[in-house]
């Protein structure tokens, strides 16, 4: 086998690593809006601050990891950037930090395997 096909399918097993982890996140982060749709809790409606917490986070978090299954660069950035703005909303909170990393991994895994598909002059 030769490093040019082993570099080849290491960077697609990159890309469904961040593909499958991405889609789970992306079915649990569906489920959640679902449910919250369907059974509101009776809160007050969010604010106008609130508002953008949730653009930021469950929202765009679930669109940029569902943009990077065709456009991994743009949606891991996307994701990544959504989710950052989400802490600096919540105030980098210690308990939200540990979530949010789990949470990060696949836009990470989007944005190595395209930098990396851009280096060696392929498209993703």
């Amino acid at each position: 086998m030769s490093v040019t096909g082993d570099v080849a399918r290491a960077g697609r097993a990159l890309l469904w690593t961040a593909r499958i982890y991405g889609g789970v996140i992306v079915a649990v982060l569906a489920f959640v809006m679902v449910v919250n749709i369907i059974n509101p809790t009776g809160d007050a409606p969010p604010t106008g601050w609130e508002w953008f917490g949730l653009a930021m986070f469950p929202l765009g978090v679930f669109v940029g990891y569902a943009l990077a299954f065709w456009k991994p660069m743009a949606g891991g950035i996307t994701a990544l950037a959504c989710l950052a703005a989400w802490l600096v909303y919540v105030e980098f909170a210690t308990g939200i930090l540990f979530v949010a990393a789990i949470v990060a991994i696949p836009g990470v895994l989007y944005v190595v395997h395209a930098a990396k598909a851009r280096q060696e002059g392929s498209t993703s």
